[in-house]
């Protein structure tokens, strides 16, 4: 028996004409909206989830897509306030638990693409550049990225892994910083691909043998700084797998074009990109 005030996938359905199947997309693709699970699996959903969807579904007839509508319905949310710095001075005084905690707090208001884009990554940003004016040590720079890097894989294995050839993300050879493939792995899986984070700074010989290997459909590529690009000679991405991704601040239309990639300048496009012809 369903407890009062909570709905059952098809009766959620029957209230707000969204159908389950489409519930369902959200939940993978967009992180919302969040249901309960019954110890059998079952999805439950709680009257503010049923309002939320109301409100969202009168964005969808004003014309708005899936993804605007829902992030305008989260945006009027409270956010939590002080919670980007509040994270970044536990991190620089070494309180983890706090961190933990913080975390947590951050994952239960916003949702796990809302931590990972809104709280884990300006927390990781801001980390680099205390480092960068000397207000944190290389021991402050190195703990807070662990456990900011540690919280980011979590949310990726959250996501889960779909089924099929995979998509192989990482960065160009030279280059460590990784935030940026990461992210493009939780997108690709959230969109319902199969994406392997294979980390950074991977030999192009080893992506090619690997992406044979693993029957790969593609590899995307990014890259925060523009001089390991630079240091590839023309054509050196192409041949990879049957599609090849570049992004990151540090790429560029004309560099993808030099080095026989596509280029996507917003991450969130990359499901979108893979059903493109190749």
């Amino acid at each position: 028996m369903v407890r009062s005030g909570v709905y059952t996938i098809a009766e959620v359905e029957a209230m707000t004409g969204l159908s389950a199947e489409v519930l369902r997309q959200w939940e993978r693709r967009y992180g919302f909206p969040r249901p309960e699970r019954t110890p059998g699996g079952h999805r439950l959903y709680r009257e503010e989830d049923v309002e939320a969807l109301k409100t969202i579904r009168r964005y969808l007839e004003e014309g708005a897509t899936p993804q605007a509508a829902i992030r305008r319905y989260l945006a009027q949310g409270v956010r939590p306030q002080g919670l980007e710095e509040d994270l970044l001075q536990a991190l620089l005084q070494a309180d983890l638990p706090r961190a933990e905690a913080l975390f947590r707090k951050g994952l239960r208001l916003l949702g796990p693409e809302g931590a990972l884009t809104g709280l884990l990554v300006p927390v990781l940003r801001a980390v680099g550049e205390a480092w960068h004016r000397g207000e944190a040590s290389v021991a402050q720079e190195h703990l807070a990225s662990h456990f900011l890097r540690a919280r980011m894989h979590e949310l990726l294995d959250l996501v889960g892994q779909p089924k099929g050839p995979p998509i192989l993300a990482t960065t160009p050879p030279g280059e460590r910083h990784e935030m940026g493939a990461m992210l493009a792995a939780y997108f690709l899986r959230r969109g319902g691909l199969p994406a392997l984070y294979l980390g950074p700074d991977t030999p192009l010989s080893d992506l090619k043998h690997l992406a044979e290997r693993l029957s790969a459909r593609g590899v995307v590529l990014s890259a925060l700084l523009p001089d390991p690009l630079r240091a590839l000679p023309d054509g050196a991405l192409k041949g990879l797998a049957p599609k090849v991704v570049l992004g990151g601040q540090g790429a560029s239309p004309e560099e993808a074009a030099r080095l026989g990639a596509v280029y996507v300048e917003d991450l969130e496009r990359l499901p979108e990109v893979w059903e493109e012809r190749a």
